[in-house]
């Protein structure tokens, strides 16, 4: 392992320490999202590179943290039939069997009662999980994509590079890329690409019957309680046949200053996700001292998100309206004492545009 500015290099782990035929129960049973035409080598491809990050992370936290993960296809019972609903569940060495088993049980009986193909995990068994100590994981895997990320490096070839190269790679990764989530009612959408555009259709079949602030207050709390708790993102250095790790957030981040976009990606063209900057991110070398995940409180993490506080105005002190332009398309923060507008950015200004 190499560590640069807290991320985590790892050597690209071979199909020897991968369960090929696990895998290949996978590829055979694997439902299309957003890309419908994905062949079967395609897919076969993605798993690989999906299980490969899997490994790397499970590998890390057992031999570096007081944590342990687990795939959800090594504790499924459904035979594969249904859409893996998360990537795993992470939790700490010290948990007890009984609620470890007691987890893994409601888990699989929300998949087995599940409608369609899909595993559909309910928002009553999440939080249960997380008041158990038990988060479920997402975990994305991406290529990184030459010549474009390597720019800055002077020695691309692996045994050339310098400590240098890998923390111009890193901080290319960490400046350039985001965590990313779909959002609860629609993944695929070509007019949306924003977060204004997703309310928008949103209210197409929620009207509004409230406040704005109510409204969207109610709409960031479904997509809350339906997303896992922790997301991390790595990467494939397809020129050194590494992973680099760099790092995690949780749920809320997403959620408290919403920002929705598309992939710079022609397959993933009308994809769409919230999204949260990398660099605001936590490394895995500090998740033993990460007070947020050891004493996780659902409850205030609820209450941190977008319009569910009461934003102050900077120039009086009292509290700003949530105005909806539908001229302009865009949410703003009005002040009627001071007659003062306020973007979304002047108000998120760590992730919001």
């Amino acid at each position: 392992m190499r560590i640069v500015d807290g991320f985590l290099v790892y050597d690209l782990p071979g199909s020897n320490v991968l369960d090929m035929d696990q895998i290949n129960n996978i590829v055979l049973h694997t439902h299309n999202t957003w890309q419908a035409d994905r062949p079967i080598e395609e897919i076969r491809k993605n798993t690989l590179q999906g299980k490969m990050a899997e490994y790397v992370v499970e590998n890390h936290l057992r031999n570096n943290s007081g944590y342990r993960y687990e795939s959800y296809d090594s504790i499924r019972i459904d035979d594969y039939k249904k859409h893996a609903p998360f990537d795993g569940i992470i939790y700490s060495s010290t948990l007890s069997n009984e609620i470890l088993q007691r987890a893994k049980n409601a888990i699989n009986n929300d998949v087995a009662n599940s409608a369609g193909d899909t595993g559909l995990i309910t928002v009553n068994t999440r939080k249960n999980l997380e008041n158990s100590g038990i988060y479920m994981m997402e975990i994305k895997s991406s290529l990184l994509r030459f010549p474009r990320d390597y720019k800055t490096m002077t020695h691309k070839k692996k045994l050339e590079r310098t400590n240098e190269d890998y923390r111009q790679l890193c901080g290319h990764i960490k400046s350039f890329y985001d965590y990313f989530v779909y959002p609860h009612y629609c993944r695929n959408n070509r007019n949306i690409g924003s977060f204004y555009d997703y309310v928008s259709y949103y209210s197409q079949d929620h009207p509004r019957e409230s406040s704005l602030k109510e409204y969207l207050s109610q709409l960031i709390e479904t997509e809350f309680n339906n997303a896992c708790t922790i997301y991390t993102r790595v990467f494939i250095d397809v020129l050194s046949n590494e992973i680099i790790v760099p790092g995690y957030v949780m749920k809320g981040r997403f959620y408290e200053e919403p920002r929705i976009k598309k992939m710079p990606s022609d397959k993933s063209i009308n994809a769409i996700y919230y999204m949260y900057h990398m660099r605001y991110g936590k490394s895995f070398l500090e998740i033993d001292k990460d007070k947020e995940l050891g004493a996780y409180d659902g409850t205030a993490a609820l209450d941190a998100l977008f319009a569910k506080k009461n934003q102050i105005c900077t120039n009086c002190g009292e509290y700003l309206d949530l105005i909806d332009l539908k001229k302009y398309e865009k949410f703003l923060y009005h002040c009627k004492k001071c007659n003062k507008w306020y973007s979304m950015k002047e108000t998120y200004p760590r992730n919001m545009e």
